[in-house]
């Protein structure tokens, strides 16, 4: 990734503590939920529910 643009990225991370998370529910329809964050440079973390949308949608492309 070019510097610059890593360095707008982080500007913009940084200004910030609010995201939105968008997933697909089991039966298709789309889910967007709005979640605080931190990070750590690029790697985003948020708090979600084991059970919830989000989780769901963590462990099924392997985030760790």
């Amino acid at each position: 990734m070019d510097a610059n643009i890593r360095e707008k990225i982080l500007t913009i991370l940084d200004k910030h503590r609010i995201m939105t998370v968008a997933t697909l529910r089991p039966d298709g329809w789309p889910q967007a939920t709005t979640v605080g964050y931190v990070n750590e440079g690029l790697t985003l973390y948020f708090l979600c529910g084991l059970d919830s949308q989000k989780a769901i949608w963590r462990w099924t492309i392997g985030c760790r």
